[in-house]
């Protein structure tokens, strides 16, 4: 028998069960609390959770950064939900969640203690998640899957903790708006250097985002010139911290040379360029 599926049996020892866990939005609010039902141990358990995390910004540049603050938030226990975690001896519990899909977030349930009987109980929550677009078009806000650690206590003392994996829903009642996204311009920096023991020049340029860093994605085209001739140009391939390489083998003549770098455009970025020279001597 797998720990999770002990787990599981150790969360749903009574029937009908609804859940002992928390939800956590991977977006901000639209302007009012909103409910939102996950899914959790492949349907066995429906985890209702009321949060408001305020009003979304109409408009962002991508890679721009806006963290909302979960002030409200709310965790239904139901009588059965209590009565499980009374079962495991447990007189108080916490919680955290962590997100597999969606906008980055976290949400922490406080500490709170467990009533002496089954009954109902509503456990505050609070936390933050981040909204930092990647592209430009319609950003859309809704929750994501997630997973929850639920923490018991025993006077006070950590007892055992349950994972639980629970999937946002799908009827639309995790979405909360959306935020129109705009492209930032771009800055490519270029560095050029040379080998004369292997006669080979190499170009190395970094795409980021002009005003909030976003990193370049796609192709940068290198173009070696010696004075104003185009000698040849390659192809380098952004990683993903926004750099590209490429060599120039067989260059000896002496002289002066440039090294252009010229990034296209991406989803997110405008188009930019940049240069930088050496010589061979």
């Amino acid at each position: 028998m797998s720990v999770r599926t002990k787990n599981l049996k150790l969360v749903v020892g009574a029937a009908g069960a609804a859940a002992l866990a928390v939800g956590g939005l991977a977006a901000p609010a639209a302007a009012a609390p909103q409910d939102v039902t996950y899914s959790c141990f492949g349907g066995a358990l429906a985890i209702p959770i009321t949060m408001d995390a305020g009003t979304l910004p109409t408009s962002l540049v991508a890679g721009q950064t806006v963290t909302q603050t979960i002030s409200s938030g709310v965790v239904h226990l139901d009588i059965n939900a209590v009565g499980v975690a009374l079962g495991q001896g447990w007189d108080t519990i916490s919680a955290k969640t962590a997100n597999s899909t969606g906008t980055p977030y976290s949400l922490k349930v406080s500490k709170t203690a467990l009533p002496a009987a089954p009954a109902p109980l509503d456990v505050p929550a609070t936390g933050a998640f981040t909204i930092r677009p990647s592209k430009a078009g319609t950003f859309k806000v809704k929750a994501g899957n997630m997973t929850a650690t639920i923490q018991g206590f025993i006077g006070g003392v950590k007892a055992n903790a349950i994972p639980l994996d629970c999937v946002a829903p799908t009827d639309g009642s995790n979405a909360f708006g959306t935020i129109a996204v705009t492209k930032d311009k771009s800055k490519t920096t270029t560095k050029a250097s040379y080998s004369a023991n292997k006669d080979k020049a190499t170009g190395k340029a970094t795409v980021n985002g002009a005003k909030f860093g976003l990193a370049g994605t796609g192709k940068v085209k290198f173009t070696l010139m010696k004075g104003t001739k185009v000698l040849t140009s390659k192809l380098g391939k952004l990683s993903g911290k926004g750099t590209a390489t490429v060599a120039f083998k067989d260059v000896k003549k002496a002289g002066k040379y440039t090294i252009k770098a010229k990034f296209g455009g991406d989803a997110g970025l405008k188009a930019s360029s940049g240069k930088d020279t050496f010589t061979v001597k």
